[in-house]
């Protein structure tokens, strides 16, 4: 039990100066040099945010030992386009454009790309294969739900905005 509380804490840690990050590059930068063009909605743009999800999961589950580098990446360029969203479009605008997939759609980003960073913290701290093949099969549910999440954020994020 001291082990989740400590990966818990350390993973609190990095999301947070991640998204930090994120705002602070998205407040630093002219905003004149961004140009944006919110995407038209429809089943093609569900397919291409829920073929992106999968893949971005994908990264996740099947490569967790690179997971805390591709979760930097995932929450600054996030955080920033964010960031951006909001002094591009204004408040209503850019929050027309996040909800309400993003209710679903950022809490299990956070859940999955976790649980991978886990599953690399379970390896390091046990340095077991075996162990951390328990751990997977034992969060295999969880995966499992995770994935419909994303299906059901990628049809509100593709018909709904």
């Amino acid at each position: 039990m001291v082990r989740i509380h400590k990966f818990l804490l350390y993973y609190f840690v990095f999301c947070s100066i991640c998204i930090l990050l994120g705002v602070f590059f998205g407040i630093v930068v002219d905003k004149n040099i961004i140009e944006s063009s919110p995407p038209s909605l429809g089943t093609d743009f569900m397919i291409t945010v829920l073929t992106s999800n999968f893949k971005n999961f994908l990264c996740y589950l099947l490569l967790p030992i690179f997971s805390p580098i591709l979760q930097a990446t995932d929450l600054i360029g996030s955080s920033f386009q964010i960031t951006m969203g909001f002094r591009l479009l204004g408040k209503d605008e850019a929050m027309s454009h996040l909800f309400p997939h993003a209710l679903l759609e950022f809490p299990n980003m956070l859940f999955y790309q976790g649980v991978s960073q886990y599953i690399l913290y379970v390896l390091i701290s046990s340095k077991s294969l075996t162990e951390v093949f328990r751990q997977e099969k034992r969060l295999l549910v969880m995966y499992l739900l995770s994935l419909l999440v994303l299906l059901v954020a990628a049809l509100l994020e593709g018909y709904v905005g």
